[in-house]
């Protein structure tokens, strides 16, 4: 499992969470849906339903925003970055859309554009873990390990139940040289849940490199 298809799940679980901004209770309800058809792997079913829904419903932001998740693990980027737009231009703070936004940068290696999306939904939302989790990536790639850590413990005391903020904290620790504080992550992701464990441990031994 990659780190990038970790973080769009993470994105997407918050997404269902949160209340749509819709005035139309019933437009939340088939997305909540979509998004468990999407948890639940069929990614391609998933957008089919999201596209029948936008039919229905094009003001939806939050199923636009979930769509440019869907088209991001189908690798349609420039499909996914028109999605994010399709929804910010209906709710200008939907902060998962502008993170989304990030998250494209970050595929491209444009690190400081990256960094100033995921700035801009934490100034609308201070207590978006989620955005501090991907600041936390962003600098571990640039190898700015302290700064890593200093945002990855920013996401971590807002959220302590992600087990995927909990293993990227793991990986920062990890890569300072602080082995304690790796294997004390490490096994909150495991008990959290983390479906990436053996994927943890090859980052450990070398096997993989997250660092660009």
């Amino acid at each position: 499992m990659s780190a990038e298809r970790l973080l769009a799940l993470v994105c997407l679980l918050l997404i269902a969470a949160c209340d749509s901004k819709s005035s139309n209770k019933e437009v939340k309800k088939p997305v909540e849906e979509i998004s468990a058809v999407y948890r639940g792997g069929a990614v391609e079913e998933a957008e089919k339903r999201l596209r029948a829904h936008l039919q229905a419903e094009p003001r939806d932001d939050l199923a636009w925003t979930l769509l440019g998740h869907v088209l991001l693990d189908l690798n349609r980027p420039t499909e996914a970055e028109a999605a994010y737009a399709k929804a910010l231009e209906l709710e200008p703070r939907r902060i998962e859309a502008i993170t989304g936004q990030g998250r494209i940068f970050r595929m491209h290696k444009e690190y400081e554009q990256a960094m100033a999306a995921y700035q801009r939904a934490t100034a609308i939302d201070p207590s978006y873990a989620q955005a501090w989790s991907s600041m936390m990536v962003v600098a571990l790639k640039r190898g700015l390990y302290d700064e890593a850590i200093a945002h990855g413990e920013k996401a971590y005391a807002l959220d302590k139940n992600d087990p995927t903020i909990a293993a990227n904290l793991a990986i920062a620790y990890h890569y300072a040289g602080n082995t304690a504080k790796r294997d004390e992550l490490t096994q909150v992701a495991q008990k959290l849940g983390f479906k990436g464990m053996d994927w943890l441990d090859k980052v450990y031994t070398g096997q993989i490199e997250v660092r660009d």
